[in-house]
């Protein structure tokens, strides 16, 4: 899916502005319980939720990837109704927010905007909730995040999870977040919020 080679090549550590940082959730390929590839539906939550974490941490755009016209119907219903009209002045911080959703039937349109925005492809970042080969660390990435150098996609799947061959496409998968017991089983919105606050947030608390 990436065949951007030089992708897994470190940057250089010069000073520079910091590369760009995009979210995008995909709804497809993931997989079922039993482990069959589908697509799933867009939850309107979602589109809420993890909108308001990637604009609180300064995310360019918040891609949401749905090969199905019903759902992507959907997402851009609820998506105008908070960019204009009652939604928008009954509520001016959702539409902050939803400024900088963005809806696409596959992730290669999105991948392409923001090549076009940057003047070079994306680096893809995916999560999973498995162990996995081929991972970066967090503070790498949060380390990568801060250099200059292309932009940084970052995957979520939704049901549960991306598809292996998916993971195995992509440049780097985060490891799983683990908490203090065997149960690791957070919602995408959760997962969103906890690794965004580990890439980006503030560390400087006294």
């Amino acid at each position: 899916m990436n065949e951007n080679n030089n992708a897994k090549e470190k940057p250089d550590n010069e000073v520079g502005d910091q590369r760009g940082l995009y979210v995008a959730l995909l709804h497809y390929p993931v997989l079922k319980k039993d482990r069959e590839v589908i697509t799933t539906s867009l939850t309107p939550i979602d589109l809420h939720d993890i909108s308001r974490t990637c604009l609180t941490y300064g995310v360019k755009e918040y891609g949401v990837i749905n090969p199905l016209p019903t759902m992507q119907y959907l997402a851009r219903r609820v998506t105008e109704f908070w960019h204009a009209g009652f939604g928008k002045e009954y509520n001016p911080t959702r539409w902050d927010a939803f400024r900088i959703v963005g809806v696409y039937g596959i992730l290669d349109e999105f991948r392409e905007k923001i090549e076009k925005e940057n003047g070079e492809p994306p680096v893809l970042v995916a999560t999973t909730a498995r162990k996995w080969e081929k991972t970066i660390g967090f503070g790498e990435l949060r380390q990568w995040l801060t250099q200059p150098g292309p932009p940084i996609l970052l995957l979520f799947g939704s049901g549960w999870g991306l598809t292996e061959e998916f993971l195995r496409s992509c440049d780097w998968v985060l490891p799983p977040i683990t908490g203090t017991g065997e149960y690791n089983h957070l919602s995408v919105r959760a997962a969103a919020a906890i690794i965004l606050d580990r890439l980006v947030g503030d560390r400087n608390e006294k």
